[in-house]
């Protein structure tokens, strides 16, 4: 899956991955009703594609490959979300819109606003919890954004690192004497080379908690990667030109260069990428996000760039 993502699928554009992350007390959702992962899944695709369209000031289709995963070292309970998304998208007449984007104070508070009325339409929060997390200064809702694709190698790492499994074989060892297995955290993180037994009975009873449900898909594509978009690439000069090297339908194209006009990369600006997520705050989720915390008045241009 990593090689196909890498060799024949994402175009020869730049990509960011992000990671998302929910609190500990809405964890065990997932655990009890797996449904909700390609759920979560299509609200991060939806809240980086309207962020697009509403910089660029029109309809962007971009591009997302999304990895639910559901564990952390130790194959500890933490679900959250692994996405390669492309950085900006494709206008109505194939020009690329080139936007830049991280792990900004917006996106983090569409994530927590945009998760918190998906667990209220299903009942699955009252009011008072839903007040509550959105008054918290450390909600747990928290994104990570990187490592960036610019080149072939670093398209395939990054490819390879979002499907893999919960525990990596180099990491444990079994002792058949006492029955144990070993397990040794990476050196960087939280653990910093932690080392931790368990009993293999425990050892299996982890790493089974973490086997999807059959017919359930972990790994996710949106957007210009979805099945129905890849069906269109043959006749977009502007997708098939930037398409990787082993893709499928380049064999059965005659010269798949771009039109010398077709080429052509456009950027938004950066204050129209920051107002973007006021606006879209405002106009999704009714959360005033351009009102100085001090006076209530409107921030000004200069005022928003300050508040990176």
């Amino acid at each position: 899956m990593g090689e196909y993502l890498a060799d024949d699928l994402l175009l020869r554009l730049q990509h960011r991955q992000f990671v998302f992350t929910i609190p500990s007390m809405l964890r065990a959702f997932r655990k009890h009703d797996r449904s909700l992962y390609a759920d979560l899944g299509r609200l991060i695709y939806e809240l980086i594609s309207d962020y697009y369209s509403e910089a660029a000031g029109r309809k962007i289709i971009t591009g997302m490959v999304s990895s639910h995963q559901t564990f952390g070292e130790f194959a500890v309970w933490n679900p959250h979300w692994h996405t390669i998304v492309l950085e900006g998208g494709f206008d109505e007449w194939d020009r690329f819109v080139f936007i830049p984007l991280g792990a900004s104070e917006g996106l983090c508070r569409l994530w927590r606003e945009g998760v918190i009325l998906f667990f209220e339409d299903r009942k699955l929060l009252n009011n008072k919890l839903a007040r509550s997390l959105r008054s918290w200064k450390h909600s747990g809702f928290s994104i990570e954004s990187g490592a960036r694709i610019y080149d072939d190698a670093s398209r395939r790492d990054l490819a390879q690192y979002i499907i893999r499994g919960p525990v990596s074989l180099e990491k444990v060892a079994w002792n058949p004497d006492q029955d144990e297995v070993s397990w040794t955290a990476k050196e960087t993180g939280q653990y910093k080379g932690e080392l931790r037994s368990f009993e293999s009975l425990e050892f299996i009873a982890r790493i089974t908690l973490h086997i999807p449900p059959k017919g359930k898909q972990l790994v996710r594509r949106y957007g210009v990667y979805s099945s129905r978009e890849l069906g269109t690439w043959k006749e977009r000069p502007a997708l098939r030109g930037r398409a990787p090297g082993k893709w499928y339908g380049r064999e059965s194209i005659q010269g798949d260069g771009l039109p010398a006009d077709s080429d052509e990369t456009l950027e938004v600006a950066d204050l129209s990428r920051r107002k973007a997520w006021a606006r879209l705050l405002k106009k999704v989720y009714e959360v005033e996000a351009m009102g100085c915390p001090r006076c209530g008045g409107d921030l000004r241009g200069e005022d928003i760039l300050a508040r990176r």
